[in-house]
């Protein structure tokens, strides 16, 4: 009887096995980038979220600024020298120059309103931040809203 023996490895054995580590190696690459895509799109959430609640508070803060000046709802504000204290309308356009700043330093590109609507003896805001997500498998557009009353 002539039995041959196998020792080792064929080629076509070693083909298959860098096949599957090929396809394994590509999964992993894969689920690392859509889990980096996820985090990023969490992070613009997170921070749009600080900043509706920063202003929020700076509203808070100077309630008559707030409810007696239309500075927290515009578009922009110029910075204001205060010297020796700041009236609140000053105040407001402090704070509105500040967080727009800090707006376009940590979410660039991103937009923000604020409307302000009388509801009884408080004033009625809601903060929108608008964004470009691009965490997500495709670019969208992403919003954060709130709304407090003052």
């Amino acid at each position: 009887m002539n039995e041959k023996t196998q020792s080792g490895f064929t080629l076509i054995e070693v083909l298959i096995a860098l096949i599957v580590l090929a396809v394994g190696l590509l999964g992993m690459a894969s689920l690392t980038v859509h889990s980096m895509q996820s985090n990023q799109g969490a992070y613009m959430r997170s921070q749009a979220s600080v900043l509706a609640y920063d202003i929020a508070e700076r509203m808070r803060s100077n309630h008559e600024g707030a409810t007696t000046t239309s500075t927290y709802t515009a578009t922009s504000a110029t910075n204001p020298t205060c010297t020796g204290g700041c009236t609140p309308a000053q105040q407001a356009q402090l704070d509105v120059h500040q967080w727009r700043a800090a707006l376009q330093s940590s979410m660039p590109g991103a937009t923000a309103t604020i409307t302000r609507t009388p509801n009884g003896d408080l004033m009625e805001y809601q903060i929108t931040i608008n964004w470009t997500d691009s965490g997500a498998s495709d670019i969208s557009n992403s919003s954060f809203s709130l709304r407090v009353d003052i």
